[in-house]
């Protein structure tokens, strides 16, 4: 009897858990959703809570509040700049640093172009303090990627400073961006150049 009861004590903790995951993902996935129509600074908890079909009380079990939840979907997001970064790179766009340097800067903006939510979480001009500040962990992951796809096709020394510059790329190229979405309500060509100019004047202090 008792061994029984372990095991169908073992059986609903699973289930449980289960559900948590799958209210957790619908609480990220409904405020996706709600990025991709609302500015992020109109999107409140309960929104999130009843777009995801979920119990606000229920809700603050995996969310103390909407910023922590806006945290969350930005380290998804950041997985995708990864996926992204980590294709294969065309012939013509890695015959020497620059081009490569350009290219990795067209690959985040077309992420951005496809996804709302990542304009508005990750270079949005109203971007929440408290998210902005997380996701600069996310961008040094989202770096180190960066240097890696370098360092296949361009001989980069392999040290902190070196993996550092790529961050530091991230932050001044995505700057340039926000700046595009604040004054444009876009990102335009002219600002995509300005943010090329800007990522490789920096690194050339590094890359010959």
């Amino acid at each position: 009897m008792a061994a029984r009861q372990r095991i169908g004590m073992r059986k609903r903790q699973e289930v449980t858990r289960k559900r948590g995951r799958e209210r957790r993902e619908a609480l990220l996935q409904a405020t996706s959703d709600l990025l991709c129509v609302h500015a992020v600074e109109d999107i409140s908890f309960r929104d999130i809570a009843e777009r995801a079909g979920v119990p606000e009380g229920s809700a603050y079990h995996f969310f103390a509040n909407r910023f922590d939840v806006f945290t969350a979907l930005a380290g998804k997001l950041s997985d995708l700049f990864i996926e992204a970064h980590r294709q294969p790179v065309p012939p013509a766009k890695r015959k020497d640093w620059r081009s490569l340097a350009e290219y990795l800067v067209d690959v985040g903006v077309r992420v951005y172009r496809d996804n709302p939510p990542a304009r508005q979480l990750l270079i949005g001009g109203k971007t929440p303090p408290e998210v902005k500040q997380a996701d600069r962990l996310n961008d040094r992951a989202v770096g180190n990627v960066m240097y890696e796809v370098f360092a296949q096709h361009i001989e980069l020394p392999d040290t902190a400073e070196m993996r550092n510059a790529f961050y530091y790329f991230i932050e001044i190229t995505d700057l340039i961006l926000t700046l595009s979405l604040i004054e444009h309500g876009r990102i335009t060509a002219a600002m995509i150049r300005e943010a090329k100019r800007a990522g490789t004047g920096y690194l050339s202090t590094y890359l010959a």
